[in-house]
């Protein structure tokens, strides 16, 4: 896991800022965003955003 979830994150460059921090520092793994409905309290969004190259 990557830092902490970012609650109240309404703008998207957030997410792109540190989906490009955590490449630079771990360039060799998988980085998944996982989103979460934040009245159901369930995930409502999964994916790979970004894989290690070579693989």
């Amino acid at each position: 896991m990557w830092k902490l979830p970012l609650f109240g994150c309404t703008d998207s460059s957030q997410v792109l800022k540190e989906l490009e921090e955590a490449k630079t520092t771990y360039p060799e793994s998988f980085i998944r965003i996982i989103g979460f409905d934040n009245i159901r309290q369930t995930q409502c969004v999964s994916f790979i955003a970004y894989q290690p190259p070579g693989f």
